[in-house]
This record gives C-alpha cells, structure tokens and sequence, in this order.
C-alpha cells in the first residue's frame, strides 16, 4: 500500500471542511484565506508525519514477518533508533 496519498488527502479535506466553515458563517474573504491557507500548511505536515509513521510501523511489520517465516531471525529493534538490524540466532562453534 502507498502512502504518498496521505498528506494530500488529509490537506483536501482539512481544507473543504474550513472552506464549507468560512462559507456558512459569511466570514470576510480575506480572512477566510488567511485560515485556509493556515490550516493548510498545519495539516499537511499533520500528513506528511502520519505518513512517516505509517511507513516505519510497515517496515517494522515486515521485519517482523520475515521473523515469523525464518525462525532463525531475531528482532532487535531500538525505539529511539530508526535502524532494524536482523541477527541470526545460528550458535557459533567454536571447536575445530
């Protein structure tokens, strides 16, 4: 699934629903742009960071996933990291 849509979806209809506000309340045009254009800069970053979530909660699900399906691989992941590393828990024998 793309997320690319995200952000713009979510930039549209912040945008409609203020539009469809200033509109029923007769505010003044000028205004009514000046929080058009506030609420669009606001959500759109609203958007592009849900999106970013979404992607790293697909990427986690993925590493995730290929841990189920393997069964050698362990999941170390760090929260404050953005890496995924993927270790393999084959034990090492040391003897010759």
């Amino acid at each position: 699934m793309k997320t690319d849509f995200i952000p713009k979806v979510i930039t549209l209809l912040a945008g409609a629903v203020v539009c469809i506000v200033c509109i029923a309340r007769g505010m003044d045009t000028l205004y009514s742009l000046k929080v058009l254009l506030a609420t669009l800069i606001i959500f759109y970053i609203i958007g592009c960071i849900a999106r970013r979530i979404i992607g790293h909660v697909k990427d986690i699900n993925t590493v995730m996933k290929l841990d189920e399906t393997d069964g050698q691989a362990e999941v170390l992941h760090d929260l404050d990291d953005d890496d995924i590393e993927i270790s393999s828990d084959i034990p090492e024998n040391n003897q010759v």
